[in-house]
């Protein structure tokens, strides 16, 4: 038995492995079922186990609230989302042909009530180039280019001008060696001093001619000067010290003619600065934003020296750059540095000093890279790639890279204004004869804006400005000199008002309020003139106004504003006054740099639109028996500061022996009488504080008896002759 059970205990083994190995062969073979179930039964089947969930990782970008294109390296570099620009150091730049600085806006963003700025579609229109059928268009018509006056031309209207001057074949040919050699200084006297010295340049210029070829040479500095006779070495010298001046001229004047500057103005005195060539040049300037005199001086050399496609490239770059500045919500413009090319500093968190940017510059050349805007011929194609300008439902904001802004940058900024008055004279600026007395300025009023930030007063942006001297004034219906003065001291802005109007006051004369119609005739020879009132860019206020207003600081810290002095901070038509001559007393800025001031401010400290500031003026004005009638029914579009900003007028250095200012008014001398006259007819005299004293009238002819020389009448004379006798 114990053998039988051996057998069958390896039998069993052999069958236990043998099946094991049909169920391995069994997970490899589906097929296989020797070892499955007996027939007629029911497999039970193992539920399959629930799958895992896959968790999936989405890499698209989340979608923008608002996608705009971005350029980069001179191509488009696709899209952003333009609510997270300013994060990523990114500038917003609208290209569409509506574009408008803040002030001409009608509101904040989308989500804002549009409150109707009735000058946005005037600023637009002449900003597009369009002469609208009022007074507005007869001015601009006149102006022709009105960047210099603060309304920043179309990219539409840019492109035009680009193609035109490319189009132009006199371009390539014209020569600017002689402006490029010239560095003196042109300026225009009268057109008989025109005539004169162009006639004088042609007679010298044969005369060294027929020397020139007589020695066998092509130009002066080949002549063997030492060889001449006297009067032709003088010749020689004669012509080095003219022909640079007549030649430049020359050359300037060839450059007006091909582009077009001369037409309708005449024909131009060859080689010298005539009235033509002068109202040319001017009209020049305005087209490049030189702030010249219409003369041939260094600002407008340099333009004048330029390519003409590459003055047309400058022009996109200022206004695209114009446009970002405002749009970045920046002002730092190199401006406040004391030192040329070494720029302020100011202390950061890291308790280290940090240069104030010159953003502006920065901003320049980032746009540049963008769009690829090195050469005329890159900036032109990109400007005639661009589409949709004109269509306000097209998307035309882009986004560049930009300049960090500084760390002192917030949404809020804790700003105030200095305008430095520099040399201030009250002295009376007239002799006792009647001349004028020197008053000499070796500092020159200027406007800074400051934010404080750690303790420290960062100087921002410094411009140009004017202050209050001696001006015309009509007072008892004679013309008087009064001291308007600018008062030092500490002031807030309260409100900043687009498009400001000028209400006159009752001295002005009704004939001052006048301006000739260019349609019209007879009665209608004159019109009202609503350009000096405003609004409108060259009204007495230019294209923004920031009133001056005394003020009370309770004991709670609160500001209570006072009254007004008349006093404001303003744009101006009269670009070439700022720094240069006196104003009402007000602080005039170029208009472009008013704009992006007052842009600034508000971009940073927090304020309400309130719109349009109605009132009813109206005044009725007599002029040759015909009558004319001034209505003005609006002051302006106010944006009230929530909290108003400080502004000082600093006293600057008082020159000469009047240390306050004179509050009467002075007489103005009378040169047929020979004394100061006052409006009564008496005469007096003027010390240089004003002071007047009376005093006798002079004697007729210098003090000659009004008779001598007459001869008496003969009994026989008749009435004829005895009036032929007498003095004319």
């Amino acid at each position: 038995m114990p053998k039988v059970e051996a057998k069958m205990s390896r039998l069993l083994e052999v069958t236990l492995v043998i099946a094991l190995l049909a169920t391995v062969v069994g997970c490899d073979d589906p097929t296989a079922g020797a070892l499955g179930p007996a027939e007629g039964t029911t497999p039970v089947v193992a539920p399959e186990p629930e799958p895992a969930p896959v968790e999936r990782v989405d890499s698209r970008p989340p979608p923008m609230d608002r996608p705009v294109d971005h350029w980069t390296g001179g191509e488009l570099a696709g899209q952003v989302d333009a609510a997270g620009a300013s994060g990523r150091a990114q500038v917003l730049l609208d290209l569409g042909d509506d574009w408008t600085p803040y002030i001409f806006s009608e509101r904040g963003n989308e989500s804002e009530p549009v409150v109707e700025n009735t000058y946005r579609e005037t600023y637009l229109a002449l900003a597009r180039g369009e002469f609208p059928e009022d007074h507005h268009g007869d001015r601009a018509r006149r102006d022709k280019y009105l960047e210099l006056y603060g309304i920043t031309p179309t990219l539409s209207l840019l492109r035009e001008r680009f193609r035109t001057v490319a189009a132009l074949e006199c371009a390539e040919s014209l020569d600017l060696t002689d402006l490029a050699e010239f560095g003196g200084f042109v300026s225009y006297r009268n057109n008989d001093r025109a005539r004169r010295d162009s006639r004088q340049f042609r007679i010298l210029e044969n005369q060294v001619t027929r020397l020139l070829d007589a020695a066998g040479v092509s130009s002066v500095d080949e002549l063997d000067t030492e060889a001449l006779d006297t009067r032709d070495a003088r010749r020689i010298a004669a012509y080095r010290e003219d022909a640079p001046t007549a030649l430049a001229v020359k050359a300037a004047q060839a450059r007006l003619e091909c582009e077009g500057f001369m037409e309708g103005k005449g024909t131009p005195t060859p080689g010298a600065l005539d009235w033509t060539t002068h109202e040319a040049l001017a009209e020049f300037e305005r087209r490049h934003r030189v702030y010249g005199w219409g003369y041939i001086g260094r600002d407008t050399l340099a333009v004048l020296r330029r390519a003409p496609l590459e003055n047309e490239r400058e022009a996109v770059l200022r206004i695209l750059t114009e446009r970002a500045v405002h749009s970045a919500g920046f002002i730092e413009d190199g401006s406040t540095s004391m030192v040329r090319d070494v720029p302020r500093t100011y202390q950061g968190a890291d308790g280290a000093d940090h240069p104030i940017p010159n953003l502006e510059a920065d901003i320049r050349e980032a746009i540049i890279t963008a769009f690829g805007l090195q050469t005329p011929e890159s900036t032109l194609a990109w400007l005639d790639g661009l589409t949709g300008l004109d269509d306000p439902d097209h998307e035309n904001v882009v986004a560049v890279d930009g300049p960090s802004l500084p760390e002192y940058y917030s949404g809020e900024m804790d700003l105030f204004v200095q305008t430095d008055r520099g040399d201030v004279w009250y002295d009376f600026p007239y002799s006792a004869d009647g001349g004028e007395n020197v008053q000499s300025v070796q500092r020159r009023p200027r406007l800074t804006i400051f934010t404080r930030y750690r303790d420290q007063n960062i100087p921002l942006a410094r411009f140009g400005t004017t202050i209050g001297g001696w001006r015309s004034e009509q007072i008892d219906e004679t013309v008087m000199w009064k001291y308007k003065n600018s008062p030092p001291g500490p002031r807030m802005w309260g409100r900043i008002v687009a498009a400001p109007v000028w209400l006159p006051p009752d001295g002005a004369t009704d004939r001052s309020l006048l301006t000739r119609n260019p349609r019209g005739r007879g009665a209608e020879r004159f019109q009202v003139n609503y350009h000096e009132t405003g609004p409108s860019y060259a009204s007495a206020y230019g294209l923004v106004a920031a009133y001056h207003q005394k003020f009370l600081e309770t004991a709670d810290g609160n500001i209570r504003l006072g009254g007004d002095e008349g006093i404001r901070t303003h744009g101006s038509v009269d670009y070439m006054s700022i720094m240069r001559r006196h104003s009402h007393g007000c602080h005039r800025l170029h208009n472009h740099i008013a704009v992006r001031l007052m842009s600034f401010v508000l971009a940073h400290r927090p304020h309400t639109r309130e719109g349009q500031d109605l009132l009813s003026y109206r005044r009725v004005l007599e002029h040759d028996d015909n009558e004319y009638h001034m209505e003005i029914n609006q002051r302006g579009y106010v944006f009230r500061l929530d909290d108003p900003l400080p502004v000082t007028v600093l006293e600057g250095r008082i020159r000469g022996t009047t240390q306050t200012p004179v509050e009467h008014p002075v007489p103005k001398w009378d040169e047929e009488v020979g004394a100061y006259l006052m409006p009564d007819g008496g005469a007096v005299l003027v010390a240089r504080d004003g002071t007047l004293t009376p005093t006798t009238l002079p004697e007729p002819d210098g003090g000659v008896d009004a008779d001598a020389g007459v001869p008496l009448p003969a009994e026989d004379m008749s009435a004829e002759q005895l009036m032929n006798a007498l003095p004319l």
